[in-house]
């Protein structure tokens, strides 16, 4: 019922009515379903007539299926109406020790064990405690490895837990795993123990955003956030149709909503914008979070701001140059590796394509911000992304001699550690510090940071259920 609440049934009549009939014609008679207030309730009586009627469940699953074709809900009604849940499949004492052990425990980074054991799946972030999580997990599919979801969990916590009760409940595990026929599952997950994330590690929340392929004052808005710091590519999140001059609040809506997620993690985070050439200047330096309380809060004080290129991330053909170029910069990040662009570079057609062709070369400062549209032979954006740098930066006004000096400054030490620089140093430029270059131009100075080994599929349809944002319009809702 409540998935059916999930896809939008419980508030709407109409939609209730429509499910009765296909439920109906599915079963070839009527059903008796008493009315009820709320809509809520009038679910809980479709739901239980369905399940004393001979072919009413699967009726139902196909209802729901015609309804809500390839979403998340009509796959969760096919798997509980179809499979057996594991938590019926275990005895009744084994169940109820293991609540006792869980009930009430809380171990460090819940959430993100949760989301380890659901896999693709998108479990709910709000579980009380593991053992909450554990019935929550005993729903979800098995996945090819052969050990259910809810048994990974089990595991996952004994490694977090003190050595006696994670030694009973691994023993808990291998019963139950026997006695599913897991076991293989199992001894492969121990073979492969998760560990902590490192030092250093970082969740990223990546928002694209594309222009609206029939509206130019709109724009297509998809994210994906990462809750788990070793785990990529997470679920994809909704896709929202977004007037122009509202996106700037709808990314400060992601942005509160993945706060709230990352609430229990203590690392660091960033943002990250992939956009299209034609929207690369976009602002996003510049936007805030927290509009709502009156006082809304630059984004650059609370995380590092890049952007990554839309174009290079959907042409596989230029991915080798990239990913060795990548490699090359963790390997050498020396500042000596920096390429500045002067206006002689794009005079003569593919000359500046034979300057990046050598290997010395892994970040590229523009001469200007890149224009709209790409000049065949010429240009510097074109260029450092069919090249595989990695990083190339601009500022939309300021000289080349004092943006060298800036730059400069900002790679003196490690290029590792450029996003992070930047960071600071638009904070500092607000502090007014005494340092040896003048750092207000940072404030304006745009970073592309492309890191190929975390991509994403642009054309898979959206997995992680968000409520829309209150400024995506009514088409968004839709989508």
């Amino acid at each position: 019922m409540n998935v059916l609440a999930t896809a939008g049934l419980a508030v709407d009549p109409a939609g209730r009515a429509l499910l009765l009939d296909l439920i109906h014609d599915n079963l070839g008679f009527q059903l008796t379903i008493p009315d009820q207030v709320t809509g809520r309730d009038h679910l809980i009586e479709v739901v239980n007539a369905c399940a004393k009627a001979d072919g009413g469940m699967n009726a139902l699953a196909g209802a729901v299926r015609m309804m809500r074709p390839d979403t998340p809900e009509s796959d969760h009604v096919r798997r509980l109406t179809h499979q057996p849940r594991m938590y019926d499949l275990l005895p009744d004492a084994e169940l109820m020790w293991l609540r006792s052990m869980l009930s009430g425990l809380i171990p460090p980074r819940l959430s993100a064990s949760v989301r380890r054991a659901a896999g693709s799946g998108e479990p709910p972030s709000d579980v009380r405690d593991a053992w909450a999580a554990f019935c929550v997990l005993t729903d979800f599919n098995t996945p090819a490895s052969g050990l259910p979801p809810a048994l990974a969990f089990v595991e996952y916590v004994a490694a977090k837990c003190a050595p006696g009760l994670a030694g009973e409940l691994r023993a808990w595990n291998t019963l139950q795993a026997r006695r599913l026929q897991a076991e293989p599952g199992l001894r492969e997950l121990r073979a492969d123990p998760q560990p902590d994330s490192p030092a250093g590690a970082r969740l990223h929340l990546m928002i694209v955003v594309q222009p609206d392929g029939i509206d130019p004052g709109r724009h297509q808005v998809s994210f994906w956030r990462q809750d788990d710091p070793e785990v990529w590519p997470p679920a994809r999140g909704g896709l929202h149709t977004v007037a122009g001059d509202q996106l700037e609040r709808h990314v400060d809506a992601l942005v509160v909503d993945a706060e709230k997620a990352w609430a229990e993690y203590r690392g660091e985070v960033a943002l990250e914008f992939v956009l299209p050439r034609a929207l690369l200047n976009l602002p996003v330096h510049r936007w805030c979070k927290e509009h709502e309380t009156g006082d809304p809060r630059p984004l650059f004080l609370d995380y590092p701001i890049v952007l990554r290129s839309l174009e290079r991330m959907r042409s596989p053909q230029w991915h080798r140059a990239w990913r060795m170029r990548w490699e090359a910069m963790a390997t050498e990040p020396s500042a000596e590796r920096v390429y500045f662009c002067t206006a002689d570079d794009t005079g003569e057609r593919h000359r500046l394509d034979a300057i990046l062709s050598e290997e010395q070369w892994i970040v590229m400062v523009l001469a200007a911000a890149p224009s709209l549209r790409p000049r065949p032979g010429e240009d510097e954006l074109a260029a450092g992304l069919r090249s595989g740098l990695p990083a190339l930066l601009w500022h939309p006004e300021a000289s080349l001699d004092l943006l060298r000096e800036v730059v400069t400054w900002l790679v003196d030490g490690s290029l590792n550690d450029l996003p992070v620089q930047v960071q600071k140093s638009r904070r500092a430029a607000f502090r007014k510090l005494t340092i040896p270059v003048d750092l207000r131009p940072v404030r304006d100075l745009v970073i592309l940071w492309d890191d190929p080994s975390r991509l994403v599929f642009l054309d898979s349809p959206p997995f992680r259920p968000a409520p829309p944002p209150g400024n995506a319009d009514e088409r968004g809702r839709a989508s």
